[in-house]
């Protein structure tokens, strides 16, 4: 753990407490420069491995040492998993205290995979909690809207694994020597208490979007200059383009890239592939003249001139594709893949593929069929409008120093003249 804070009184404090996984953390980097930029202060609680990415932003970086999986592909078994994202949640736990303790926070915003930490540091220091969401936003009519999209899993969670002990003892162990055991009696993991949510997602894409009032905040992908960075063009001469991706998090599939290579060889598409940063393009062999195959390129770029997006459904990857008005191919890597591919398809915006029907010919289909209906890239285009007009970065900014200032006037803590602006918005929901 790394820790230099001189406090500053000047500004709020925000305390923002991230789950170590590029997918999640990603939007939250716009949010943090906005809130700098209006002179509040930012301390980031992140996974070491996270640590120089977050840095770029201008916050004060907090890291601490992660034990969850930087990839999930192979994925691991349900049990496994779910034990994983439990020690995740409380892993921040003596990194946010020493912070904390040095320099007190007004508020507390965290991914929503790592609620017991925030929720206990916020009832500590009784300052409110702000709630993250990577994904669609959460509530009961979600859950069972998506029941009926979600696979069956290849195994239920095992309570019995001896795991869940050692777990445990491992816990009670650490909230007694930091004098935190009764910040976390009855479970903290819901969040319940949290002053608003916040879903990377538009409205417009939300699932059961009617049953969200004005604790949510839609607030779409929240991209930033550093997004539009980068440039691609397709070779002189190529045909459409299509752009394959399956994000950043269960991305070590090559069978499937070459599958996607097959499809396409000697057909007029040209195919840009991105494997993931960790992954060797040469693992797929001799490749086909019209496909291109690269760790990373800024996607952006790409669908600026691509007709259509194959990816693994990630809402991050879906909005950048509905920015620039591509409709997609969904094949679901993991389950909360599901429910948005079915999004993708009711909200006509795309097709979905099952991965263990994916072959040549569903793959070629789905793809040819987007291509050939005009109305696929139009309902894209309506739904990019959405993206554009979501507010980002800006609307949750707005939010956060209103829930600042109704816990405490911002004027009293700022400067004569300095108070940052804020434009008055319109909750979604």
């Amino acid at each position: 753990m790394s820790l230099s804070l001189e406090p500053d009184r000047s500004s709020y404090h925000v305390l923002w407490i991230a789950f170590p996984a590029f997918s999640h953390l990603k939007a939250t980097l716009g949010m943090a420069e906005e809130l700098l930029r209006r002179g509040h202060r930012v301390t980031y609680l992140v996974a070491d491995r996270l640590a120089d990415v977050v840095a770029e932003t201008g916050a004060r970086v907090v890291s601490y040492r992660s034990a969850f999986p930087e990839s999930l592909s192979p994925p691991p078994s349900t049990t496994t998993l779910m034990i994983e994202f439990v020690r995740e949640s409380f892993a921040p736990l003596e990194a946010a205290l020493a912070c904390a303790e040095v320099d007190p926070p007004d508020l507390i915003v965290h991914d929503a995979l790592v609620s017991d930490v925030a929720v206990a540091l916020g009832r500590r220091y009784g300052v409110p909690t702000v709630r993250t969401y990577a994904g669609i936003g959460d509530n009961a009519e979600v859950r069972r809207a998506n029941a009926s999209a979600l696979p069956e899993p290849d195994e239920a969670v095992n309570h019995a694994d001896p795991r869940w002990t050692e777990l445990v003892a491992e816990l009670t162990v650490r909230f007694a020597a930091t004098g935190t055991a009764e910040l976390f009696e009855g479970g903290l993991t819901l969040g319940d208490d949290a002053a608003l949510n916040i879903s990377f997602v538009t409205w417009e894409f939300q699932v059961q979007r009617e049953t969200f009032g004005a604790d949510y905040l839609f607030a779409g992908p929240c991209l930033r200059p550093a997004d539009f960075e980068g440039q691609w063009t397709p070779p002189e001469g190529a045909g459409p383009v299509l752009l394959v991706s399956l994000g950043t998090t269960v991305n070590r599939r090559p069978d499937f890239f070459r599958t996607c290579a097959r499809t396409f060889a000697g057909t007029p598409w040209h195919v840009v592939m991105t494997l993931g940063r960790s992954a060797d393009p040469a693992e797929l062999g001799p490749l086909p003249p019209n496909v291109e195959a690269h760790r990373w390129v800024p996607h952006l770029a790409v669908l600026q001139h691509a007709s259509v997006f194959v990816c693994q459904g990630g809402t991050g990857s879906l909005m950048e594709a509905m920015y620039q008005g591509v409709p997609a191919v969904v094949v679901p890597q993991q389950a909360d893949q599901y429910p948005t591919a079915r999004q993708v398809v009711d909200l006509g915006v795309g097709r979905s593929i099952n991965p263990e029907e994916l072959d040549a010919d569903t793959l070629r289909a789905a793809v040819e069929a987007i291509a050939a209906d005009p109305d696929f890239r139009r309902r894209a285009q309506e739904l990019s409008r959405s993206v554009h007009e979501a507010g980002g970065a800006v609307a949750v900014a707005d939010r956060l120093e209103q829930i600042l200032a109704d816990r405490r006037p911002l004027a009293t803590l700022l400067p004569a003249g300095s108070a940052p602006g804020s434009s008055p918005i319109t909750p979604v929901g």
